[in-house]
């Protein structure tokens, strides 16, 4: 197999996340910048999806050769993103090259991507995230550019389960990248995207400082050109699932109450 000349990575880094959080938005910021690699979704794969079989790649090895040199800046910087929806799938792909076999999920991803730092990005309002994510799903619009009109793919409806689904999806994810950083005691950096958004600049330089990348001194944070999807609909949408969600909880205390009480009742006074 003809291998790939790679150019030589100094500093590389994983954004780990899950969908909604603003990886679009960060990426598009980093790359802007010129010394922070050129991150982006490169291993994404559906259940039964293979890389070279997506990108038309003669083998799998290739693959990965030319996503580390084609997205690698010239200072050694090399960025990627991964969701943790197909984290799994991307660890079963690795090891079935020889080359990578390592058992230990964070010694192999070290073994590939040269020992990387971990960018954590993800939100603090859920319900706002998951709200995002069954919008995008039903539109199929997923990114935004100032001026562009994209076409829907039909109105979407609300669906109070979807959110909730979407909800309970994206803190179980998260949790999972809690335990993985955990158990591997690796110290990433957590980033906001409520705080992404507030100020691009300050979210750039903290994970420029964080990968020890210093910013060149004249360089101009370039605005990503991405709109903000949430709209009135969505706001909406909002309103309407937290206070469907908190109908629920106050009718589930009150069932909690009632068998408190009833079970109270059938034990009878305490005989003293």
């Amino acid at each position: 197999m003809r291998t790939i000349p790679e150019m030589e990575i100094l500093n590389s880094y994983i954004i780990a996340s899950v969908q909604r959080s603003g990886t679009h938005l960060l990426c598009t910021l980093l790359r802007s910048t010129g010394v922070a690699g050129l991150p982006a979704e490169h291993f994404l794969a559906k259940p039964g999806e293979t890389w070279e079989r997506r990108w038309k790649s003669p083998s799998r090895m290739q693959y990965i050769q030319r996503v580390l040199q084609d997205n690698t800046t010239a200072n050694g910087v090399f960025g990627t993103v991964v969701m943790w929806s197909y984290f799994d799938r991307m660890l079963e792909m690795l090891r079935d090259i020889p080359k990578y076999n390592a058992p230990d999920r964070a010694d192999l991803l070290a073994s590939v991507f040269h020992r990387p730092k971990y960018v954590w990005l993800r939100r603090r309002n859920l319900v706002e995230q998951a709200v995002s994510w069954a919008i995008a799903c039903q539109t199929g619009v997923w990114a935004q550019r100032a001026g562009e009109k994209p076409r829907p793919r039909g109105v979407p409806k609300f669906d109070f389960k979807v959110i909730d689904e979407w909800c309970n999806r994206i803190a179980e994810h998260n949790t999972a990248w809690e335990n993985y950083f955990r158990e591997n005691r690796i110290e990433a950096l957590t980033l906001f995207y409520e705080d992404l958004v507030a100020s691009n600049r300050a979210a750039v330089e903290c994970v420029l400082e964080f990968l020890h990348v210093p910013l060149p001194a004249r360089i101009e944070i370039v605005p990503s050109g991405l709109e903000k999807q949430a709209n009135e609909m969505s706001g909406r949408w909002i309103a309407a699932y937290l206070e469907r969600k908190n109908d629920s909880v106050r009718k589930r205390d009150r069932i909690t109450r009632r068998l408190k009480q009833s079970l109270k009742w059938k034990e009878g006074p305490e005989l003293s």
